[in-house]
């Protein structure tokens, strides 16, 4: 009786690891700490490494991300307008890169953190 609860338990183990797979696939690119102030910060991204989308997501406390703009190895640019309210813990929509898997060099971000108390938030940027 024992074996067959224990192998119950390793293929449900099994399977959630199996579901939960792409939720590894994001990698962090770079952590910014945010002030009260509105703030300009410029992630610069070395070697050849393609990406099809980002996010970006707020810890500790809410972000107000102004305007994003990614620049690619090729000269080309994106310019992503948000306006977006990130809370702590969120993070924003899938942002997808203009054609196929773009290699990233550099990400400007505008933001500044949004509580009413004068605090620190961090943001880290994720690549797929």
């Amino acid at each position: 009786m024992k074996k067959s609860y224990l192998a119950a338990t390793v293929i449900a183990f099994a399977t959630t690891m199996a579901i939960a797979t792409p939720a590894f696939a994001w990698d962090l690119l770079g952590v910014f700490n945010v002030r009260e102030r509105v703030d300009v910060d410029t992630l610069t991204l070395p070697g050849n490494r393609q990406f099809s989308r980002i996010k970006i997501c707020a810890y500790r406390h809410p972000v107000h991300i102004i305007d994003v703009d990614i620049h690619f190895a090729n000269g080309g640019h994106q310019d992503v307008n948000t306006r977006w309210q990130v809370n702590a813990g969120d993070c924003t929509r899938n942002i997808d890169l203009n054609g196929a898997d773009r290699n990233i060099t550099r990400i400007v971000m505008k933001y500044e953190e949004n509580s009413w108390k004068r605090r620190t938030a961090t943001v880290r940027v994720f690549g797929e």
